[in-house]
């Protein structure tokens, strides 16, 4: 019943897999493909007869296309100006280069270079600047809304007159910048072919523009340019084209002198005409919009929205190199041969935009009008050495994955025993196997989308896969299996309404800082094999079937069958569910980072952030742990502060590097908050381990903390004759009394160190049963409660550091046996039970 089911659902998946991406227009796209056809035929013939200038408002002429018309109300009488401070910038540009240069000849207008036959002055006469002939590559910076556009009246647009045969959806414009300021990014995409004229070049290029500003949703608005590029001088032209603007077709007209208008018409004839003659024998739904400026082209076809059109003038600045050397370093980025004496200095780019139908004008923040402080222009790598930086970058994770992986490992072959595992907390180990899982999944669908990085990715996800489905895993059911008892006895709690388990752990356990005396002797806890007194008030016995009369057994086992639960069975559901929950919560959580891009910025910024601080707090549960159960070294010092620092440095790369792959914006305030609140759970577990698992917990929360047993209790003098209060194994004491020093016996007792001369007070010594050594306690003299404590400065005969650091040098169980702390810790790593009277201990 299963394989055809099976063989069905591989049928469907073939299917899908294998249709084709494009499909072929039905007759109302044909029809729609023919009438465009048209219209682009007619939009290049009158591109081909027009002249510069043909586009004036202020003479009252224009270009019988769309958008262009009089009648279409487009804003361009704000045209002149928008070029006019394109020319301004390259300009300004010129004049940096040139007091660069230490020049002390005539500046000359880079937007009328192209009506001269001068070329840019730099230290000879004939010398042009330094820069990239290709500009393939990603910049991005801030922009801030130009002046340009004050005082100026909003266009009143006709969509009906604009597209008579398109029905929007809305009349909404989206795309309308309505902030003041925001994020700029340009994905630079260049052509191979090159047009060469007598005095000057240029080229074709494609551009992906991302705006965003504090009102827009996910990345901003992600738009697509065609224009032109001019190698010689640095400054590209770019335009978007719609229904409602045929921009690449009038693009000549919005370049800045006669020579550019020249060559950007010569190069545009030949390529508009080659794009529409394969419309027209292409039987492919994406020849409908060739040009279109919405990269979800074919919703836009089906489901259109007015949106902005948009003109870009950028201008690329002269980069850090001699002019001989750009050739040299471009030909090693596309061919590279392994040369480290060439640099690959970043793109620097300055941006103007204008919008001719809602009237707005963007530029880039930068010098000279910002101080270099406040802006950069757009700045960014060329795309070859932004593919290098991304494989290096994803190297470098794949490192501390591995690191990370190796401090698992250890951890791992550490935590070998039930003892120490049942120390661990579950949930520490999840939030981490977590992190990898998310890394995993993120890499995996990055590496879909961006081919040049695909195998790094690909690698680092499977570094990740393994991280976390075998080893993290395997240590989560290693965990969860040991710390089945203690869930089982929580639910018994919680089912008699217990509320707390401070009860339970009373029985095992005195005050956490109890001063063992001869009058707290019959208060200490019974060992586990003692007698205990029976409750008044016992609850009633509930029988199971196995556990009623052999009679009541044999007459129900053919009755009904035996349907008691294994203990292994149990352990299978609770470790399919332990999947299940990790797994679905890990999906969950993708697809919400997935869903957030398309959230506003503010919104997307608190998440993100969110989300980074949660993924630091994977100590707080085994602090908690600590504290709970009143236990120390749990996690090696080498794994705490491994993680600590490996989770920590993708985000130090992200938010600290200004040039990281994934172009974060530097916010050094929020890193030092990120490693403050990572460093300071490592410095809360150093504190737990060496002044105790509890030492920050005011007395007001005690109450709702359960009790646990103290290893390390205040050992008190008493009567010398009794010596009821010392553990089992005292042996003799040292004293530091003149009169003890004369004795005759004295030369066979230790002398082992003197609390204030005359004082009489010592420390005494205990045989350990582990490793049959002497074993020195300090011990509070008897007379410290009634005032006469020497020279003691904690006011109880004993100094603050044997207080504090020397009781953690021995431990005494329940059963008031002493041990060494490092031995009595090594044993507890194997077996829970004294190694002298095999009564249960407390764990750790």
């Amino acid at each position: 019943m299963d394989a055809p089911r099976l063989l069905v659902l591989i049928f469907i998946l073939l299917v899908l897999f294998a249709s084709p991406d494009t499909q072929t227009p039905s007759p109302s796209q044909q029809h729609h493909l023919d009438r465009l056809v048209l219209q682009e035929r007619h939009a290049l013939a009158l591109l081909a007869g027009s002249r510069f200038g043909d586009l004036n408002a202020a003479e009252n002429s224009w270009v019988n296309v769309t958008g262009l018309r009089k009648q279409d109300g487009y804003a361009w009488g704000m045209l002149p100006k928008v070029q006019e401070r394109a020319r301004q910038q390259a300009n300004a540009i010129v004049e940096a280069w040139h007091r660069s240069l230490q020049y002390d000849g005539p500046t000359i207008d880079a937007g009328n270079i192209e009506n001269t036959n001068q070329t840019l002055p730099g230290p000879k006469a004939d010398q042009p600047m330094p820069l990239y002939r290709n500009v393939t590559g990603i910049v991005h910076g801030h922009w801030v809304r130009s002046k340009l556009a004050d005082g100026a009246k909003a266009p009143v647009l006709n969509l009906t007159t604009l597209a008579p045969r398109v029905t929007y959806t809305t009349e909404k414009y989206s795309r309308n910048i309505t902030g003041i300021e925001g994020v700029l990014r340009v994905r630079l995409d260049e052509k191979k072919s090159e047009l060469l004229l007598a005095d000057t070049s240029v080229r074709e290029i494609t551009a992906e523009l991302t705006v965003e500003d504090e009102f827009s949703s996910g990345d901003g608005w992600v738009m697509t340019l065609h224009g032109v590029h001019y190698p010689q001088d640095g400054s590209i032209v770019l335009t978007t084209t719609g229904r409602r603007f045929a921009g690449i077709f009038t693009l000549p007209h919005f370049t800045l002198s006669e020579k550019s208008f020249a060559a950007a018409r010569q190069i545009l004839n030949g390529s508009l005409d080659t794009t529409i003659k394969r419309q027209e024998t292409s039987s492919e739904t994406n020849a409908l919009s060739p040009w279109s400026s919405s990269p979800q082209s074919a919703s836009d076809l089906f489901l259109p929205t007015p949106h902005c059109e948009y003109i870009m003038y950028l201008q690329q600045h002269p980069i850090d190199v001699g002019i001989t050397e750009v050739e040299p370093i471009e030909t090693e980025l596309r061919d590279p041969t392994g040369r480290l004496d060439l640099p690959s200095p970043h793109m620097a780019m300055s941006a103007l935009i204008f919008s001719p139908d809602c009237g707005f004008v963007l530029e880039s923040k930068g010098p000279p009008d910002f101080a270099p402080q406040h802006g950069q222009h757009l700045q960014g790598p060329k795309m070859e050495t932004y593919i290098r930086s991304s494989r290096r970058a994803i190297l470098a994770f794949a490192v501390l994955v591995c690191a990370e992986l190796s401090l698992l490992l250890r951890q791992m072959r550490e935590a070998s025993t039930p003892s120490t595992r049942s120390r661990i907390s579950f949930y520490t180990i999840a939030i981490m196997a977590m992190g990898d899982g998310f890394v995993c999944m993120s890499f995996l669908v990055i590496s879909i989308i961006l081919d040049a990085a695909f195998l790094p990715l690909v690698a680092t996800a499977f570094v990740s896969f393994l991280s976390v489905s075998f080893f993290g895993m395997k240590f989560l059911m290693d965990i969860w299996t040991v710390q089945a008892p203690e869930r089982v006895e929580r639910r018994r709690q919680q089912e008699r309404g217990d509320g707390s388990m401070n009860n339970a752990a009373a029985i095992l356990a005195p005050a956490q800082n109890a001063v063992i005396t001869s009058a707290s002797l019959d208060t200490l806890p019974l060992p586990v094999t003692a007698t205990r007194a029976a409750s008044p008030n016992p609850p009633p016995a509930v029988l199971t079937q196995t556990e009623g009369s052999p009679g009541d057994n044999q007459n129900s086992t053919d009755a009904q069958p035996n349907t008691e639960t294994t203990p292994t069975n149990t352990a299978r559901r609770e470790l399919s569910a332990l999947y299940t929950r990790f797994y679905l919560l890990l999906l969950v959580l993708l697809f919400l980072t997935l869903y957030s891009t398309s959230w506003p910025s503010l919104f997307r910024t608190v998440y993100v952030r969110l989300l980074s601080m949660s993924y630091l707090s994977f100590y707080i549960p085994q602090i908690y742990r600590n504290i709970i159960r009143n236990c120390r070294k749990a996690l090696q010092w080498r794994f705490v502060v491994g993680q600590a620092a490996l989770r920590i440095l993708p985000m130090a790369y992200l938010y600290l590097y200004r040039e990281n792959v994934l172009f974060v914006e530097r916010d050094s305030n929020w890193m030092i908050a990120l490693c403050g609140w990572s460093w300071f759970q490592v410095w809360i577990l150093i504190s737990q381990e060496l002044f105790g698992p509890r030492f920050f917990v005011p007395g007001v929360c005690s109450k709702w903390i359960p009790a646990a047993y103290d290893y390390h209790p205040i050992l008190r003098e008493e009567d010398e004759e009794t010596g009821a209060s010392f553990p089992i194994g005292f042996t003799q004491a040292a004293t530091s009394s003149p009169d003890a020093a004369d004795s005759p016996s004295s030369s066979n007792n230790i002398l082992v160190s003197r609390i204030g001369e005359g004082s009489g007070k010592g420390k005494k010594l205990f045989d350990c049963a582990i490793c049959m050594q002497c074993l020195e306690v300090p011990i509070v003299p008897r007379d410290a409660e009634s005032g006469n404590t020497g020279t003691a400065t904690t006011g109880i005969g004993v100094g603050v550091k044997d207080l504090v650091f020397g009781r953690r040098a021995y431990m005494v169980t329940p059963c008031r046996h002493i041990f060494h702390s490092v031995c009595l810790e090594g044993w507890m790593r194997y077996r829970l039970q004294c190694p002298i009277c095999r009564d249960n201990l407390p764990p750790l």
